[in-house]
């Protein structure tokens, strides 16, 4: 199982990241998979918290036209 969360650091859509969870074993696919829909939206929400902070590390290394 994963759950992902993209986004486009620009409007060329050169930048693409993507922040995923992605289970490695059974008992971890089994874990992810027991998850509520309000768990995994609360999953979710940290990953974009967790992009919002890697993208503000980042950005300053974007060429300028794509800032």
């Amino acid at each position: 199982m994963e759950i992902a969360r993209d986004r486009f650091l620009d409007d060329s859509r050169t930048y693409h990241l993507t922040v995923g969870l992605r289970s490695r074993t059974t008992p971890a696919h089994s874990l992810l998979s027991a998850l509520t829909p309000d768990e995994r939206e609360q999953v979710s929400a940290v990953m974009v918290k967790a992009m919002d902070q890697i993208e503000k590390i980042v950005r300053s290394h974007l060429p300028p036209a794509s800032k």
